[in-house]
């Protein structure tokens, strides 16, 4: 189930309308995917990761679109945060587990595959606990409410599409922009730089049909495979923090030297792929990203 390309780009199109579309379509993937992520999980884990990728694609047209309503829709981006909060450490641990699972077979292996089984667990029941009060109509509310807040703000005059995606995207852009030219960054800076390019990409699939095809054929990718290989470099990066987080908790012996040796292992893999990234980020390529923007706001 997805909702990745928001259709129906009329630059002539009342925004209002196009936001209330935008909006019904993402929150539906949204309310269908709660109680598979919450139920059924266990069937498929991509039902959690599909309900986190749903919520920030909600949460992402929510923000696009609040300055269309005639107040702030607090009600719906509690309830996203709510959700996506519960389904993010359910499928952060979802990852580790497929990591360890493919590693071969040590002692630190079979410790951190029971430690993570038994937290899973534990964090799974947050998920139902949530979804369980998001389906009892509560959630339904939420999302009338905001749409009928589209309806309220009708009195005054309606922008066009085409110049409020325009000023949308533009917005969606700086934050990325401020970070485009990083110098020695830390891991801490790769996660705010991978967070800003995340958000433009989820505005890029919202008002992508009111510009020139370069940004979906050309701009887009390069957003989504700086998006990826900076995701492997935090995946590095939360795994030693875990490991550290155990190994503080662990009587000093032969699992705990091990523990320590993957912290040291984590930490320059970490190095070696923000390295690889910033030769992969290139001044061509910031360029090519800049230059369109800067079109844009020119």
């Amino acid at each position: 189930m997805s909702t990745k390309w928001a259709e129906k780009c009329d630059p002539e199109l009342p925004a209002r309308e196009f936001a209330r579309l935008v909006l019904a379509e993402r929150l539906e993937v949204v309310k269908a995917l709660l109680p598979r992520a919450a139920h059924h999980h266990e069937e498929d884990i991509e039902h959690v990761h599909q309900l986190r990728v749903g919520c920030r694609r909600a949460s992402a047209a929510l923000r696009a679109f609040t300055p269309l309503m005639s107040e702030k829709p607090r009600k719906l981006k509690n309830w996203l945060s709510r959700i996506r909060d519960a389904a993010g450490p359910a499928r952060d641990i979802d990852v580790l587990l497929a990591r360890f699972a493919g590693e071969e077979a040590d002692a630190v292996t079979e410790y951190a595959i029971a430690r993570l089984t038994e937290e899973r667990g534990k964090v799974q029941g947050l998920l139902v606990k949530v979804a369980k009060q998001a389906t009892s109509g509560k959630l339904d509310r939420a999302v009338s409410e905001t749409l009928s807040l589209l309806d309220k703000k009708k009195k005054s005059k309606a922008p066009q599409l085409g110049k409020y995606g325009h000023n949308a995207l533009c917005l969606a852009y700086t934050p990325f922009a401020r970070l485009v030219h990083l110098e020695n960054p830390t891991a801490d800076e790769l996660h705010q730089f991978r967070i800003a390019g995340k958000r433009l990409r989820y505005s890029v699939e919202i008002f992508h049909g009111l510009f020139p095809d370069q940004l979906r054929e050309e701009i887009y990718p390069l957003i989504e495979i700086l998006q990826e290989q900076l995701g492997e470099t935090n995946d590095h990066a939360t795994a030693q923090q875990l490991y550290q987080t155990w190994l503080a908790e662990m009587r000093a012996d032969e699992l705990a030297a091990e523990v320590a040796g993957r912290v040291i292992a984590e930490h320059k893999a970490m190095l070696r792929l923000r390295a690889q990234f910033m030769r992969w980020w290139s001044a061509k390529r910031i360029a090519q990203v800049e230059a369109f923007f800067n079109t844009l706001q020119g």
